[in-house]
């Protein structure tokens, strides 16, 4: 058969095929409808035996081997464009009858119509909550819009102009309504991208207010990068070096200095004002517990003697697979429940979570410090965390001579490569690998003491 027909043949029989997963598309609705519907109907006069499952739309998606993403997505389309009473019985036709014609005689595909249900919802909640806006006209005209779209090109040009729209809506005077915030606000998790997990948020003032109290306090630092933004040239001079052992003053490595984007200081700054609230123990509890991160990790890997390999992988109960330098920083400065397995994987043992520093030892090192002890860095200390110098996990106890202050970003590099701590005398020095001194000279950080003698 395929050898005998021609591109333009098989073209006509490609449209004819869409055309039928139209229809389908059209009764995969109806019924889910009607399901739904008629689920309702027991469940309110006590009829009919009990869901097995949670909802409907549960029972129906494990019926039917679909996702419940996609019954919802029929519903919704349904919901849009199913007749509407009044108070008096009365017909009031299809919220969107452009739409509900084109689909119901099968011209439209069901990604098309459930992307214009939503997307018309979205325009029509904004329009609601701006002044001088008519609500009921931006809907007219955009599904109008839209239906056209799908004739000319259809789902992907009904994307880009339904965009479009809401971007023209997106003024400032829209007020945050309690209908708009019900359709937008709240923060959306969209998965891994790039390595990293993604996602998006839509704030209200207020808790945009608190976010960015939150978060902006990494990516302002006491002093800035360039001498031109600086009243006191002191205070650059000494972010921009350090002193030795002997007390000389001394260029700070390149490797210390915080290369990090503003996007990335403010991310770590949100962070670090999370981990400062579950530190509080104000937060609610769970089951009696404060929130804590069991992790279920070899006791070879918690000391560092594997190779870095998948198969050592470590896994937390509330993320999944967990690399185990990332394990051994959270437990350098956070409450976790290690959980210590033998090669087999059987569980050996359940620990009593390690004990953080207290809030006395935390005042004494912030006495102690002033800051970040990193050399040039000017993070002060309410930006800092606890680090144990001889991690706890090999055996380094939680003492003020086994502490010292690091900023979040320096944290993660003295646990990411061969820099080490010293503590000596009371004052921690930073050791360099030998990839960048040769001579492993210690190094201190002397900005928050600057002019007085080392």
């Amino acid at each position: 058969m395929g050898s005998s027909m021609s591109r333009g043949a098989w073209k006509e029989c490609a449209g004819l095929i869409e055309q039928l997963s139209h229809q389908i598309a059209r009764g995969q609705v109806r019924a889910a409808e009607q399901f739904v519907d008629v689920a309702a109907r027991e469940a309110a006069t006590g009829s009919g035996n009990r869901l097995r499952s949670k909802n409907p739309e549960e029972e129906l998606a494990a019926h039917l081997g679909v996702s419940k993403a996609e019954i919802r997505r029929r519903l919704s389309v349904a919901e849009g464009l199913r007749d509407r009473l009044d108070e008096y019985g009365e017909s009031l036709g299809a919220k969107l009858p452009l739409v509900a014609d084109v689909f119901m005689n099968g011209n439209m595909s069901l990604l098309a119509a459930s992307t214009m249900v939503r997307e018309i919802s979205k325009a029509e909640t904004i329009a609601s909550a701006t002044e001088g806006v008519d609500a009921d006209a931006t809907r007219e005209g955009m599904e109008a819009a839209l239906v056209g779209a799908n004739r000319t090109g259809g789902c992907p040009l009904v994307s880009t102009v339904a965009k479009n729209w809401l971007n023209r809506l997106n003024t400032n005077q829209v007020a945050a309504t309690d209908e708009l915030k019900r359709q937008f606000q709240g923060l959306h998790l969209l998965g891994r991208k790039y390595g990293l997990n993604h996602g998006e948020f839509y704030f209200d003032d207020e808790q945009w207010a608190v976010l960015a109290a939150g978060s902006t306090f990494e990516a302002n630092p006491r002093v800035k990068t360039t001498a031109t933004t600086i009243s006191d040239a002191n205070e650059v001079e000494a972010a921009g070096s350090c002193l030795d052992v002997d007390g000389d003053v001394r260029e700070v490595p390149v490797v210390l200095k915080d290369s990090r984007t503003r996007a990335q200081k403010l991310a770590d700054g949100l962070v670090r004002s999370v981990r400062a609230g579950l530190e509080s123990k104000k937060l609610p509890v769970n089951g009696g517990l404060r929130p804590q991160v069991m992790v279920a990790i070899d006791l070879e890997t918690l000391q560092g003697r594997v190779a870095a390999d998948e198969k050592y992988l470590s896994h937390s109960a509330q993320l999944g697979p967990v690399d185990p330098g990332m394990i051994r920083k959270i437990a350098c400065d956070a409450q976790i429940l290690p959980v210590v397995l033998n090669g087999e994987g059987r569980v050996l043992d359940v620990g009593e979570p390690q004990r953080l520093f207290t809030q006395e030892q935390r005042k004494i090192l912030y006495t102690r410090d002033l800051g970040c002890t990193a050399p040039g860095c000017t993070v002060p200390a309410d930006g800092c965390e606890a680090h144990h110098v001889k991690e706890w996990s090999q055996g380094g106890p939680t003492t003020i001579d086994n502490g010292a202050l690091v900023c979040h970003y320096h944290h993660q590099l003295v646990h990411e490569t061969d820099w080490r701590i010293n503590v000596s005398s009371g004052v921690p020095y930073w050791v360099p690998p030998k990839a960048v001194d040769p001579n492993q000279i210690p190094l201190r950080n002397h900005y928050f003491r600057h002019g007085l003698t080392p």
